[in-house]
């Protein structure tokens, strides 16, 4: 054929697909065929394309890509299938990664004669070696571009447009194989053998009845971490990352490139708190409204108070982010994106506490959002589901095994998710299996060979936690490239998804994830934080958000990104719950060491103090170490900030001895709260048995008294008689 170099090296046949099972919640034939290539008859190579998972694969791409001496990179495609008629337009960038000059460098396309036409062959096609010639390398002039020489180090930018009808297939529908070489000359001359290369997929769909339903859930996830005062740290990383070149600026651009477009936004509620401070300079946790003056000088970045201009990339990027929230789906995670399985097991009312957390933060900004659990790698543990609200979306991966649909209904009532892990690998290499474009056609084309299939809910592509658009997003026109007729772009919604059925297979998970949960040290220091906080805001009368922020500093320590430190996560969070409780000490009773109760009752006179900076509600409750001695208890009053009050107690004893008593200040609800008095009470009978002897003296006395008195009498009785005789 003139004007093409046969580069076509694999080719599958098309009769035989491996087996995909019909049964539920089971997947498709893990053992592959490998396919022979145009047969040893035509004396070609024969070669197998690896089964490998997304990160073989992109250990794969990254292998090639570093052998490669000039480095080619696709970043637009248009249009993002195969027309009737018209041009390919293929753009993309050159780049010397070699150590010596390269000279007389052309850009040529590539295509393959026959397409893919199932999705087995496709996901073997996207994890095969990237140096595998996989097309027809057109070579007519005009249809390849010349971009001269390059030194080392050097970039430069090409631009194809091929016809059509110059492109050598067969015509018929499914996924080619698409892409360019690039060929130069060095010191050792040149070859027909390509010096860089990238390739990606490209389907045609022509039947009339074809369709597909896609789902594209596109996640805001990023670790927050906190120092002991509640301001988020690395405030400059964070002001980076929100900046329209940062990962998390992109982010929130390629969220509104969708447009009227459909799509789903996986919220962490964190990060949005997170992002809420930054936009207000990064303040520390506040207790309510401060008395003492706070200081003026202006912020600096390197103490983690972002700049003006920070905060206004903050709050600009905070605005961006809540209007996609609004105008599509989105899934709202547990607040700090907490660890389900681990706390599931462990402490399941933290799964309750992240739930209400996130629903305060999502209704406070206004985002309608579903409750949802998707774990970062897929897996999640079956048991996890008694301890997961109702009407949560779950969000699990298929890992490769494809279910017989892709939405269901759990026994619990909870709305089950299946994304497709293999479609959300991305790309084939040797480029970067993720970026938008590769992105794009790998799901373009697997919804292409998914059209005929019965309909069990959308494929659901969820992009990877910590995905980065990278910096050319914008060329690649992702959601634009998917707007076509027979692809229907749907939110994630199940809950209008009609007679969903419950699922009845378990969901898979292996040991290997069990032990990289977070640990119960993280949980009980966890805990910890959330009751202290609990504490601390029952205490203050004034307007503050502790009650909604400590809990989720807490929660931070029990999420999945703690998966990767947990001993750092643990200590922080210890670290803020002692600084909470130094806090609450200045709260406390003072008195004396030892203290006299004559008789069986008394008042005992002590000094309540409040030494924050905020009004209080608190009350005294005593604790003694026996039973004999009964302290009422001093029912909670309000204090202003700094207010010191002189309470007395009653006190009543029933028996002599010495009592260890300890007066704690507690909350309206009775939690202990702040710096408690002990001393110790000696009781004593000592004032009653006085009485009790001079009552008794006196009465001898009056006895006495009496008894001369009758006496005295009795004399001059008889006197007066003796005289009469």
């Amino acid at each position: 054929m003139p004007g093409l170099v046969s580069i076509a090296r694999v080719t599958r046949a098309s009769t035989s697909l491996p087996t995909r099972t019909g049964l539920s919640g089971t997947g498709r034939n893990p053992q592959r065929i490998p396919w022979t290539v145009l047969g040893l008859v035509l004396g070609l190579v024969t070669l197998l394309l690896p089964v490998a998972g997304p990160a073989a694969a992109r250990a794969g791409h990254a292998a090639t890509t570093a052998a490669s001496p000039l480095t080619v990179q696709l970043i637009s495609m248009s249009p993002s299938t195969l027309p009737k008629r018209g041009k390919v337009v293929l753009e993309g960038t050159v780049t010397n990664s070699s150590s010596e000059p390269w000279t007389a460098i052309n850009v040529y396309p590539f295509i393959s004669h026959a397409p893919i036409t199932a999705r087995d062959q496709l996901a073997d096609a996207a994890a095969s070696d990237p140096a595998t010639e996989v097309g027809n390398r057109i070579t007519t002039p005009g249809d390849f571009a010349s971009i001269g020489d390059l030194v080392p180090g050097e970039h430069t930018s090409f631009r194809i447009a091929v016809r059509v009808a110059d492109l050598p297939t067969d015509g018929q529908d499914g996924v080619y194989w698409i892409g360019v070489h690039a060929l130069g000359t060095n010191s050792a001359g040149s070859d027909s053998l390509a010096d860089g290369r990238a390739r990606t997929f490209i389907p045609r769909v022509t039947a009339a009845n074809a369709r597909a339903s896609v789902a594209i859930v596109v996640p805001v996830r990023e670790e927050v971490r906190r120092d002991a005062t509640g301001r988020l740290l690395d405030a400059s990383g964070w002001s980076d990352s929100l900046a329209p070149g940062g990962r998390l600026g992109r982010i929130a651009g390629f969220l509104s490139s969708a447009g009227a477009l459909p799509e789903t936004v996986l919220l962490d509620p964190a990060v949005l708190d997170a992002v809420t401070d930054l936009s207000a300079g990064n303040p520390p946790l506040s207790l309510g409204t401060h008395t003492k003056p706070t200081s003026t000088a202006s912020p600096s970045r390197s103490e983690g108070r972002p700049n003006l201009t920070d905060q206004s990339t903050a709050a600009a990027w905070l605005v961006q982010v809540i209007a996609a929230a609004r105008a599509h789906t989105a899934l709202g995670l547990g607040y700090a994106d907490p660890d389900v399985s681990a706390l599931a097991r462990h402490r399941p009312p933290l799964l309750k506490l992240a739930a209400r957390l996130a629903a305060q933060t999502f209704s406070a900004l206004n985002i309608p959002a579903l409750p949802a659990v998707a774990p970062p790698d897929g897996w999640l543990d079956d048991a996890s589901l008694s301890s997961i609200q109702p009407e949560t979306v779950v969000l699990i991966s298929d890992h490769a095994a494809p279910r017989t649909r892709t939405i269901w209904r759990t026994s619990k009532s909870q709305d089950l998710v299946f994304t497709d892990a293999e479609a959300s690998a991305g790309g084939p290499g040797p480029t970067d299996p993720l970026t938008p474009l590769a992105l794009r056609q790998r799901v373009i084309s697997d919804a292409a060979l998914s059209t005929q299939s019965a309909s069990g809910g959308p494929l659901v592509i969820s992009l990877p936690a910590d995905w980065d658009p990278g910096t050319d997003w914008q060329q690649s026109n992702f959601f634009a490239g998917l707007n076509v007729p027979w692809l229907n772009l749907v939110g994630l919604d199940p809950s209008a998804q009609a007679g969903t059925p419950t699922i009845d297979a378990p969901l898979g998970y292996p040991a290997s994830e069990r032990r990289q949960e977070v640990r119960n040290a993280n949980v009980k220091v966890a805990q910890s934080l959330v009751t202290t906080g609990n504490v601390l805001n029952r205490l203050l009368r004034s307007t503050n958000t502790v009650g909604h922020a400590v809990p989720g500093f807490a929660l931070d320590s029990v999420s999945y990104h703690a998966r990767g430190d947990q001993v750092a996560a643990r200590n922080q969070a210890a670290a803020t719950n002692n600084d909470l409780r130094s806090t609450m000490a200045k709260v406390g009773v003072l008195g004396t060491d030892f203290v006299t109760l004559s008789g069986g009752s008394g008042t005992l006179a002590v000094t309540l103090v409040n030494g924050l900076d905020q009004p209080i509600t608190v009350g005294i409750r005593a604790r003694t170490s026996t039973g004999d001695v009964r302290i009422e208890p001093v029912k909670p009053i309000t204090m202003a900030a700094g207010e010191h009050t002189v309470l007395r107690l009653r006190a009543d004893a029933s028996s002599i001895g010495v009592t260890e008593v300890t007066l704690v200040p507690v909350t309206s609800n009775g939690l202990a709260a702040g710096t408690p008095l002990t001393f110790s009470l000696r009781t004593s009978k000592v004032g009653n048995l006085i009485w009790g002897v001079l009552a008794a003296g006196g009465l001898v006395l009056v006895l006495l008294i009496g008894r001369r008195i009758r006496q005295r009498i009795r004399e001059r009785f008889l006197r007066r008689a003796g005289t009469l005789a």
